[in-house]
Protein backbone atom coordinates (compact mmCIF):
# COMPACT_ATOMS: atom_id res chain seq x y z
CA UNK A 1 0.00 0.00 0.00
CA UNK A 2 1.31 3.44 -0.89
CA UNK A 3 0.34 6.55 1.04
CA UNK A 4 0.60 9.98 -0.59
CA UNK A 5 0.68 12.96 1.74
CA UNK A 6 1.01 16.58 0.67
CA UNK A 7 0.74 19.91 2.46
CA UNK A 8 0.45 23.23 0.63
CA UNK A 9 3.24 25.73 1.11
CA UNK A 10 4.46 28.88 -0.64
CA UNK A 11 6.50 26.93 -3.20
CA UNK A 12 5.12 25.75 -6.52
CA UNK A 13 2.70 22.87 -6.22
CA UNK A 14 4.80 20.56 -8.41
CA UNK A 15 7.95 21.13 -6.38
CA UNK A 16 6.05 20.62 -3.16
CA UNK A 17 4.53 17.37 -4.46
CA UNK A 18 7.88 15.78 -5.29
CA UNK A 19 9.48 16.93 -2.05
CA UNK A 20 6.71 15.37 0.03
CA UNK A 21 6.79 11.90 -1.57
CA UNK A 22 8.79 9.57 0.62
CA UNK A 23 8.66 6.10 2.08
CA UNK A 24 6.58 6.05 5.24
CA UNK A 25 8.28 4.68 8.34
CA UNK A 26 6.42 1.56 9.39
CA UNK A 27 5.95 0.28 12.92
CA UNK A 28 4.94 -3.11 11.54
CA UNK A 29 1.27 -2.42 12.12
CA UNK A 30 -1.68 -3.12 9.89
CA UNK A 31 -4.54 -1.06 8.48
CA UNK A 32 -7.92 -2.25 9.79
CA UNK A 33 -9.87 -1.94 6.53
CA UNK A 34 -7.19 -3.83 4.60
CA UNK A 35 -7.12 -7.35 5.97
CA UNK A 36 -3.69 -8.91 5.69
CA UNK A 37 -4.54 -12.60 6.05
CA UNK A 38 -0.85 -13.48 5.89
CA UNK A 39 -0.45 -12.34 9.52
CA UNK A 40 -3.19 -14.69 10.73
CA UNK A 41 -6.89 -15.44 10.58
CA UNK A 42 -9.71 -16.88 12.66
CA UNK A 43 -10.60 -20.56 12.36
CA UNK A 44 -13.61 -21.12 10.09
CA UNK A 45 -15.67 -22.71 12.86
CA UNK A 46 -15.25 -19.77 15.26
CA UNK A 47 -13.00 -21.56 17.77
CA UNK A 48 -10.04 -19.21 17.53
CA UNK A 49 -8.22 -18.81 20.84
CA UNK A 50 -7.17 -15.51 22.37
CA UNK A 51 -3.52 -16.47 21.76
CA UNK A 52 -4.18 -17.01 18.05
CA UNK A 53 -6.19 -13.79 17.67
CA UNK A 54 -3.59 -11.73 19.51
CA UNK A 55 -1.14 -12.36 16.64
CA UNK A 56 -3.04 -9.97 14.37
CA UNK A 57 -5.07 -8.23 17.08
CA UNK A 58 -2.10 -6.37 18.51
CA UNK A 59 -0.98 -5.37 15.00
CA UNK A 60 -4.35 -3.79 14.25
CA UNK A 61 -5.35 -2.41 17.65
CA UNK A 62 -2.03 -2.20 19.53
CA UNK A 63 -2.61 -1.54 23.26
CA UNK A 64 -6.40 -1.39 22.77
CA UNK A 65 -6.66 -5.08 21.82
CA UNK A 66 -7.12 -6.41 25.38
CA UNK A 67 -9.80 -3.83 26.13
CA UNK A 68 -11.62 -4.64 22.89
CA UNK A 69 -11.52 -8.37 23.66
CA UNK A 70 -13.16 -7.74 27.04
CA UNK A 71 -15.78 -5.49 25.41
CA UNK A 72 -16.56 -8.05 22.68
CA UNK A 73 -16.99 -10.81 25.28
CA UNK A 74 -19.94 -9.03 26.94
CA UNK A 75 -22.44 -8.79 24.02
CA UNK A 76 -21.08 -11.64 21.85
CA UNK A 77 -19.59 -14.40 24.06
CA UNK A 78 -20.29 -17.08 21.41
CA UNK A 79 -18.51 -15.07 18.68
CA UNK A 80 -21.56 -15.05 16.40
CA UNK A 81 -20.44 -11.83 14.69
CA UNK A 82 -17.06 -12.66 13.20
CA UNK A 83 -14.91 -12.38 10.10
CA UNK A 84 -11.45 -13.59 9.13
CA UNK A 85 -9.71 -11.24 11.58
CA UNK A 86 -12.40 -10.14 13.99
CA UNK A 87 -11.80 -9.74 17.70
CA UNK A 88 -12.26 -13.04 19.52
CA UNK A 89 -14.13 -13.07 22.86
CA UNK A 90 -12.61 -14.58 25.96
CA UNK A 91 -13.69 -18.16 26.74
CA UNK A 92 -16.55 -18.64 29.19
CA UNK A 93 -15.63 -19.74 32.69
Amino acid sequence: MILYLMTMEERSSTESLYDSLRVQESKGGAYLNYRDLDIGRNNNNGTTSYAQASIWGFKYFERNFNRLVRLKTIPDPDNFFRNEQSITPLPSL
